[in-house]
């Protein structure tokens, strides 16, 4: 006969950290884009007490806004085990920007480990996660804009057209871009003037890859394209646009656009015809009201009434000419997020 011994038993208890177990490099950090590929800031933590040898996870939390919870907290794995987490300074900055922090101005972040006992299906058990101290870091980031290299202008990220973000939209960026030529275009977005730092290629399903080895961007044929970034889940759309006026200030009235033609020479579009008082009009792409600018009657600037990634602008105005007669009427889409027009009276 034998006998056969049976494992060890070990017992978990409820989980706790020492009082200052997490620590950070740096409690002030200034980034800056000539130091992007470079470490910015690591973090490192005693490990937690869960009672003899469980497996335990670590995720990394950072918020800035922990008034009312953790809950729009940002969070990173730093895997079963593991005591320390680092960022480059790209990687950091995007995300930081996404989060909605102001570019160039010195913001406070909150930083927190937590720590859970996984099953050995690597399921959550039913011991509580506990979380460690939390540490407030100031943080300055660098503002960030995408460039447009591509087919159509030569891969030269230097003379690239830029993609601005979004006022109020963290991590969203859109503009516009003529592509001349026929059949497919290619493009790149780039985060510098240059092929140094990020470039941002095709993913698949509409996202980016980050690799530089990725291919480019596409859209089908040549033309005046709306494009979209929204660096908060990798993610790009292109639309292509024509461009027109409709209301009961125009020839057409409300049922019927009347088209304007693209000049490439300046960069915008015009066109010339009758126009009355007492009306009023838009400027819409595609003869639809899914792109669509009215004014802001606080700034008199071009706003977006409608757009696909923007949503919905509430509370403009249309436009209006001062009085009846023949008017040049020019829209100007060239500089991303900085959109103009101009009437001029015959």
């Amino acid at each position: 006969m034998s006998c056969k011994k049976e494992g060890d038993v070990y017992q978990v208890k409820d989980g706790s950290f020492n009082g200052n177990a997490l620590s950070a490099s740096s409690a002030a950090i200034v980034l800056a884009q000539a130091d992007e590929e470079k470490e910015a800031v690591s973090f490192s933590w005693d490990a937690a007490d869960f009672g003899e040898k469980p497996a335990v996870q670590y995720t990394l939390q950072l918020a800035v806004d922990t008034a009312n919870s953790w809950s729009n907290a940002k969070s990173f794995s730093a895997g079963a085990g593991k005591t320390g987490y680092a960022f480059i300074g790209k990687d950091l900055n995007n995300m930081l920007n996404a989060m909605g922090l102001a570019a160039g101005t010195p913001s406070d972040i909150a930083v927190r480990i937590k720590a859970e006992v996984l099953q050995n299906n690597g399921t959550a058990s039913t011991i509580k996660p506990v979380y460690s101290n939390t540490l407030l870091l100031e943080v300055t980031t660098y503002s960030l804009s995408l460039y447009i290299p591509g087919d159509y202008q030569g891969w030269n990220p230097a003379a690239a057209p830029l993609l601005n973000p979004v006022e109020g939209k963290p991590g969203l960026y859109e503009g516009y871009v003529y592509m001349p030529g026929s059949g497919a275009q290619y493009f790149k977005y780039t985060n510098a003037p240059d092929w140094d730092h990020t470039n941002y290629g095709d993913g698949g399903n509409g996202t980016f890859s980050t690799d530089g080895l990725a291919a480019g961007l596409s859209v089908p044929d040549g033309g005046y394209y709306q494009l979209t970034a929204d660096l908060n889940n990798n993610k790009w759309t292109a639309t292509k646009t024509s461009w027109s006026i409709i209301g009961d200030a125009t020839p057409g009235g409300w049922d019927t656009d009347t088209q304007m033609a693209y000049d490439p020479d300046t960069q915008t579009w015009t066109l010339t015809c009758d126009m009355q008082a007492g009306g009023s009009f838009k400027f819409r792409a595609n003869n639809a009201w899914a792109i669509d600018f009215g004014m802001d009657p606080a700034t008199g600037k071009l706003v977006y009434a409608d757009h696909p990634l923007l949503g919905y602008t509430p509370d403009l105005w249309n436009l209006s000419v001062p009085s009846s007669g023949n008017y040049t009427i020019t829209l100007d889409l060239h500089i991303s997020q900085q959109y103009t027009y101009t009437l001029t009276k015959n």
